[in-house]
């Protein structure tokens, strides 16, 4: 069984080990070896990256009691990794650093809310945007700025946090916290007061190089709450983003970067009204240009609207007036269209020539007809010359 040397340290970043056993397939060699700092995927953790004998390794997993690195067979150095050569492996720290905060501040919060309101972490995953907590049940906005206040109040008292396997006697008497159910020994990560949790992943040494811990947001989630959290560098990178982001928009409205939510409130409303006002005007306009329209066997009229309900009112106005059909042609260069007809024109057929003859995509029924044109020049000429 290969030694687990992040059990042991979880700040080793290089080794020296020797390959046990090596094995390929169309894509990847997977190599076994004596010993490994890289941590296989499990817990809802990725795995560690990094290189074993100057190969790089982009994945590990634990199959079948063994711990394999995932190398690409077309990396360099790869055929160096022959069963019984000594090789250095080297992981990716600044990853397994990352990976450490955001998975000890889980830890940290999943302790807090189990305590504080007693539901338990069913789901976990630390993913390469957000890290996501599930609970058994709903938080509030109230509970999630409870525990999150709480949470940065660990951090800073820089707690040690103790990775370790009780014998059978300790276990008997010990009270933690688990996911499911675990047939291999029992590894528990406590953080003194906080939390006691069964726990196979690295984590840092002390709470304090946590950093810092965020709740970006939360939503429920199968009769509980979800909950996309950030930590440590993450937290520091996203936020420094989202503040650079609402600066310029405090510059563009000039206005309180405090202010910006109510000022694009504000702004939005008066866009609300606004549209409201030009559909209006848009009508009335259509009203106009129809009654301006003679009578005619087809009517075929170019819009400036963007609108479908507004091009489907004028087109059946016009359809008054015309023996055959109306069509009405909008949008971005007229690449739209709705026509109706009141008599018994076949326009099924006028929409399926429609749409082979420009790359169309539409049709209808009870003498409506409307889609879109992928290809639009000559749609007008195509429309009154049609033949059935």
């Amino acid at each position: 069984m290969t030694e687990k040397l992040y059990d042991l340290n979880s700040y080793v970043t290089e080794f020296t080990c020797k390959v046990i056993s090596v094995y390929s397939d169309e894509k990847y060699t997977y190599v076994e070896t004596d010993r490994t700092a890289f941590f296989p995927e499990g817990g809802g953790q990725t795995s560690d990256r990094g290189f074993l004998g100057g190969a790089y390794v982009e994945n590990v997993q634990l199959e079948g009691g063994k711990i394999l690195h995932y190398i690409k067979n077309d990396v360099e150095n790869v055929k160096k990794l022959t069963p019984g050569a000594e090789v250095t492996g080297k992981i990716d720290f600044k990853k397994r650093f990352s990976d450490m905060q955001q998975h000890s501040g889980e830890h940290i919060f999943s302790g807090i809310v189990h305590s504080l309101f007693g539901f338990d972490n069913v789901g976990f995953h630390l993913g390469t945007d957000f890290v996501t907590i599930d609970t058994s049940g709903e938080l509030s906005s109230e509970d999630i700025c409870k525990a999150e206040s709480l949470v940065n109040e660990v951090i800073w008292k820089n707690l040690e946090i103790k990775a370790y396997y009780p014998s059978q006697a300790e276990l008997k008497t010990l009270s933690y916290r688990s996911k499911k159910e675990i047939d291999e020994a029992l590894r528990i990560v406590e953080i003194p007061g906080v939390d006691v949790c069964a726990c196979c992943a690295p984590h840092v040494k002390r709470t304090g190089e946590i950093g810092s811990f965020r709740v970006v947001k939360s939503e429920r989630h199968r009769g509980g709450t979800r909950l996309y959290v950030l930590c440590g560098e993450r937290n520091m990178l996203d936020a420094r983003e989202k503040l650079l982001q609402n600066y310029l928009v405090s510059n563009l409205l000039v206005t309180k970067e405090t202010e910006t939510f109510r000022m694009v409130q504000k702004l939005k409303e008066e866009r609300t009204a606004l549209a409201l006002e030009v559909s209006a005007l848009k009508r009335e306009l259509s009203s106009l240009k129809s009654e301006n329209v003679e009578s005619a066997a087809r009517i075929v009229l170019l819009s400036d609207t963007d609108d479908m309900g507004c091009a489907r009112e004028l087109a059946d106005k016009l359809s008054e007036k015309a023996a055959d059909f109306a069509a009405v042609l909008f949008g971005e260069n007229n690449s739209r269209y709705v026509i109706i007809s009141k008599t018994d024109f076949n326009l099924g057929a006028l929409c399926k020539e429609l749409n082979r003859t420009f790359s169309g995509r539409g049709g209808g029924r009870g003498g409506i007809v409307q889609g879109s044109l992928l290809s639009p020049d000559g749609t007008e000429k195509f429309l009154k010359e049609f033949q059935l």
